[in-house]
């Protein structure tokens, strides 16, 4: 199967917030399993990317997240790059991104877990056709 094939396969079967909660355990992976320098570096690019990934999604004009939820995430995506190239340039803990991710995920899983909201103005109890 190709990458492209594979790629419109999995967005039939997973939703937006899946594939972000994916992404974050992906990357807590990658960052909690680090064992020297080289797979270090390597977990705080894919970090950065991440986060790169999502600000582009967060100021785009056809992002419909409220205002100010995006400017909450948008600060912490800032934070997070800031924090993975600080990383790249010293030993200290990744616990800190390891931790928003978590956050993020556990938000992440309440919306998806979440029971479906009707559409303003609908009936409960109705069938529309």
């Amino acid at each position: 199967m190709s990458a492209s094939s594979y790629a419109s396969v999995q967005s039939r079967i997973e939703t937006p917030r899946e594939t972000e909660i994916r992404a974050f355990r992906y990357v807590n992976g990658l960052l909690a399993s680090a064992a020297d320098a080289a797979s270090r570096a390597a977990a705080l690019h894919k970090t950065h990317r991440l986060w790169s990934i999502l600000l582009g999604d967060l100021t785009s004009p056809d992002n419909r997240l409220p205002v100010e939820l995006r400017a909450s995430l948008v600060s912490l995506g800032l934070w997070a790059q800031r924090e993975a190239l600080a990383r790249l340039s010293d030993d200290r803990g990744v616990e800190p991104l390891l931790a928003l991710h978590r956050d993020m995920i556990e938000a992440l899983e309440a919306q998806v877990s979440a029971p479906a909201t009707p559409p303003p103005g609908a009936r409960l109890g109705t069938v529309s056709a």
